[in-house]
Order: C-alpha cells, then sequence, then structure tokens
C-alpha cells in the first residue's frame, strides 16, 4: 500500500484518509459527537471507567463459572474413585501404546 494522507472534510467534518498514488479512500472516521458544553476528555475517561467496569463483571463472573466447574469435576473423579475402590478391582487399565 503507498503513502496516504489525512483530509478533513470541511462539509461533515469527518476525517479521511487517502491514498496518494490512487486517490482511494482507505479509512473514514466520523467527526465525535460531543454536547455542546461538554468536556470531551471528561466523557471518554467516564465511558472507559464504564467499559472496564462491564469487563471487570464480565472477567469475574468467568472466573467464578471456571471454578465452579473445576469443583465439579473434582467431585465426578472423586466419586469414580470411590466407585473403583468399593468394586475391588485392582486391575490395571488397557494401555492404548502397548495395542501397537
Amino acid at each position: 500500500m503507498g503513502e496516504t494522507f489525512l483530509v478533513d472534510c470541511p462539509v461533515c467534518e469527518a476525517r479521511i484518509e487517502v491514498e496518494k498514488r490512487t486517490g482511494k479512500i482507505v479509512s473514514h472516521w466520523e467527526k465525535p459527537k460531543i454536547k455542546k458544553g461538554e468536556d470531551p476528555f471528561k466523557s471518554a475517561i467516564n465511558k472507559m471507567a464504564e467499559e472496564k467496569e462491564k469487563l471487570d463483571k464480565y472477567f469475574s463472573g468467568a472466573r467464578g463459572e471456571i471454578d465452579s466447574r473445576k469443583k465439579e469435576l473434582l467431585d465426578k473423579f472423586e466419586k469414580e474413585k470411590k466407585r473403583v475402590r468399593e468394586s475391588g478391582d485392582d486391575s490395571k487399565p488397557i494401555n492404548p501404546m502397548d495395542l501397537d
């Protein structure tokens, strides 16, 4: 891809990235919608804080789900160990590598 330059549209105030050689538009960014009297930096910081909170909630929920799944699998494993012990079967299981 060739060199590009940025152009600010005087009509819609969007920013457009244009390839110099071909004149094709590479990227297009809409002008951010800012309310009158609102500080854009404060709104960006608030938005980032909301996204961080949302991600923290998601990941903490995922961690709890993994822990519950781990506990469930360990319980199943212990039940199976108990069943094998009670059945009195001391034979070794067949090793798939010995079947060759």
